[in-house]
C-alpha cells in the first residue's frame, strides 16, 4: 500500500470553549501517529493562540499553531488530511481533502458512505445530544488514512460527491435565504399590528382637466406629505425589507398603482431628494403603453413607464417593483386558467425583465376572491395586496393586505389620521369609509 513520509494534518477550528478541548485532544495522539510517521506535521489553524498552545509547540516541534488566517485555502491544498466540522469540513470537501469529521460533541470519523448520514445529521461532530469521543479510534483510523493513499482519494471521493449532491450552493443558498426571509418576516410581523400602506396612482404637476375617478396626486401635494413623514420620524419600506432588514420603529410604505409615466416624471425625483422608497405596479405585458382599461369609463388617457424607465428607477434601489396582472383584468370575471395567466404569468414575464423576484401582487380593482388568493399564493408571490378589503393586522392574511387609499384633497389631519398605524382600526370601529 501507497503511503506518505512527511504527511501534513490540518487541524481547524477556535482555539477557546469546547472546541479548543477537542483540539487538544486531538493533539494528544500526535505522539502516536508520529511514532508511526516520524515526518508528520501538525499544523493548527485558529485562535486565540496562548501560552499554554506555545508551551504546547516547545514541547512537540511538530505542532504549530498558526493562528487565524483570512486565506485558508492554501492550507487546504497543502494539506495531507483535514480533521475538523461545520464549514472545516465542507471547505475541505471542496479542495477534494480527505475530512476527518470531529466537532464539539462527537467523533464521526473520516467520511464514508457508512457515515455521510451521521455527519449530515451532526453538522460533521459538531451537533449530538451527548459527548461521544473514541480517541483511540481517531489515531488509528488517522494512521490508516496516512498509510493508504487509495483510502484517502476514497474519502476525498466521498465528501466531494457529497458536497455536489448536498450541499451545492446553487441549491442550497436559495433554501437558506427563503429561510432566512421568513424568519425575519415573522419577527418583523411581530412588531407591528398595522402597517400604514398607502395607495397611490398618478403623480401630476397640476390638476387634471378631466378625472372622473380622481386617482391622483399633485407632486407638490405628494411632496408636503414626504416632508411631514420626514420631519415625523418615518421610514418608507418596501417588502423586501419586509423580508430582508428589522422593521424601523415607525415603518410606512408607499404604494402606486397602474405603472404611470408620470410616476418617473414627479414621483421619482421626489423620492431622491428625500431619500425615500416605494413600490409600483405595472402590467406583465409591455405591448400595454396607456391606461386602456379605464379609457372606455370616461377617464382621460395617459402613458405608462417605459422599459427604460423602469429599470432606471429599479437599478436606484429606490423603487421596487410588484405585478398588477398582464392586463390589468378584473380577475374575478375570468376562468381559472385566465387567472393564472395573469396573475402567474406576469410574474414570470417581470422576473425575466427586472431579473430579480417580484414579491406582491397588487388585485386589479381591489377584486379578489379566495381562489384567486390561492392562485396567487401558489403562483409564488409572497403578499397580495387589496385595496378596502383584509383584516387590520398585517399578519392576520399576507395575501389579503388592506391597504390606505389616498385622494387628490388629503387634508392635514387626515393624513395624519391615515399614517397613525391605527387607522384601519379606527375604520373598522367607526365604519367610516376611506376619504
Amino acid at each position: 500500500m501507497a503511503s506518505t513520509s512527511k504527511p501534513l494534518i490540518l487541524i481547524v477550528g477556535r482555539l477557546s470553549g469546547p472546541k479548543n478541548q477537542v483540539i487538544l485532544n486531538i493533539l494528544r495522539q500526535a505522539p502516536a501517529i508520529l511514532d508511526v510517521f516520524p515526518g508528520a506535521k501538525f499544523q493548527v489553524l485558529g485562535g486565540p493562540v496562548t501560552d499554554s498552545h506555545r508551551q504546547l509547540e516547545k514541547e512537540n516541534p511538530a505542532i504549530e499553531f498558526k493562528g487565524h488566517q483570512a486565506n485558508l485555502k492554501p492550507f487546504y491544498q497543502k494539506a495531507t488530511i483535514v480533521i475538523g466540522a461545520g464549514r472545516v469540513a465542507l471547505e475541505a470537501m471542496k479542495y477534494k481533502k480527505p475530512v476527518v469529521a470531529i466537532g464539539e460533541r462527537t467523533y464521526v470519523g473520516p467520511l464514508r458512505v457508512a457515515n455521510i448520514e451521521k455527519a449530515k445529521a451532526t453538522n460533521f461532530g459538531d451537533c449530538f445530544e451527548t459527548e461521544s469521543f473514541d480517541w483511540e479510534l481517531l489515531k488509528t483510523d488517522v494512521i490508516h488514512l496516512l498509510r493508504d493513499s487509495k483510502v484517502r482519494e476514497q474519502v476525498a471521493q466521498t465528501g466531494h460527491e457529497l458536497l455536489k449532491v448536498e450541499y451545492d450552493m446553487k441549491r442550497v443558498y436559495p433554501q437558506m435565504n427563503e429561510l432566512y426571509e421568513k424568519v425575519m418576516l415573522n419577527h418583523n410581523l411581530t412588531q407591528i399590528h398595522e402597517l400604514p400602506i398607502l395607495m397611490y396612482h398618478q403623480v401630476l404637476d397640476k390638476e387634471p382637466v378631466l378625472s372622473k375617478f380622481n386617482l391622483h396626486i399633485l407632486a407638490a401635494d405628494l411632496e408636503k406629505q414626504f416632508q411631514y413623514l420626514q420631519k415625523h420620524g418615518f421610514e418608507t419600506i418596501t417588502f423586501n425589507d419586509l423580508l430582508t432588514k428589522k422593521i424601523p420603529k415607525k415603518p410606512i410604505m408607499l404604494t402606486f398603482d397602474d405603472g404611470y409615466e408620470n410616476n418617473y416624471e414627479f414621483l421619482f425625483p421626489l423620492l431622491k431628494q428625500y431619500d425615500m422608497k416605494a413600490v409600483i405596479y405595472i402590467l406583465g405585458d409591455r405591448k400595454h403603453g396607456t391606461n386602456f382599461w379605464d379609457i372606455p369609463l370616461g377617464e382621460a388617457e395617459h402613458d405608462l413607464l417605459k422599459p427604460a424607465q423602469i429599470l432606471e428607477m429599479e437599478k436606484s434601489g429606490l423603487v421596487e417593483f410588484g405585478s398588477h396582472g398582464m392586463s390589468h383584468a378584473r380577475l374575478t370575471t375570468l376562468k381559472k386558467a385566465e387567472m393564472e395567466k395573469e396573475i402567474a404569468g406576469s410574474k414570470k414575464t417581470l422576473e425575466a425583465f427586472l431579473k430579480r423576484p417580484v414579491l406582491s401582487f397588487a388585485y386589479p380593482y381591489g377584486t379578489f376572491n379566495e381562489e384567486i388568493k390561492k392562485i396567487t399564493r401558489a403562483a409564488g408571490y409572497t403578499f397580495g395586496l387589496a385595496v378596502t378589503q383584509g383584516p387590520t393586522r398585517l399578519k392576520d392574511d399576507l395575501m389579503e393586505i388592506k391597504r390606505v387609499h389616498m385622494f387628490p384633497k388629503t387634508s392635514g389631519f387626515q393624513f395624519f389620521k391615515k399614517t397613525s398605524g391605527f387607522y384601519l382600526r379606527y375604520r373598522a370601529w367607526t365604519g367610516k369609509e376611506d376619504v
